[in-house]
């Protein structure tokens, strides 16, 4: 049965300024632990999304929308191991963003540098 009354204490119990202090500096050392990882990987995408689109003229606004299509696209690759889920989420992405007005030629470009063919027997 859902307590009400027992949920905001919960609630305020996690946001309590003496749990935060005891929690964050943890979490900080963290964010700062994982934080080259994370930039190493979007340098990466950058260096290999950026040449294709300055070879077409388009808005700021459009070119970012081509990195965070790239970017989740790296990330899937990154995080998913069995070819199967590999395809039908680039599947997903691909018709998230076509439908949202990205060309599909530009977006073919992108997914030859980024997809990574997994060899058989390779993780």
């Amino acid at each position: 049965m859902y307590n009400e009354k027992e949920a905001l204490n919960k609630y305020y119990w996690k946001m309590h300024h003496v749990r935060l202090r005891k929690v964050l500096p943890e979490k900080i050392k963290e964010a700062h632990d994982r934080f080259p990882d994370a930039s190493q990987a979007s340098e990466y995408v950058i260096s290999q999304v950026k040449p294709i689109l300055e070879k077409y003229s388009m808005a700021l606004e459009i070119r970012l929308c081509y990195y965070a299509y790239a970017q989740a696209l790296y990330r899937s690759q990154r995080k998913l191991t069995y070819m199967v889920d590999l395809i039908r989420e680039h599947q997903i992405l691909r018709s998230r963003w076509e439908s949202r007005g990205l060309d599909p030629s530009i977006l073919d470009l992108i997914d030859e540098r980024i997809i990574v063919h997994k060899i058989l027997g390779q993780p």
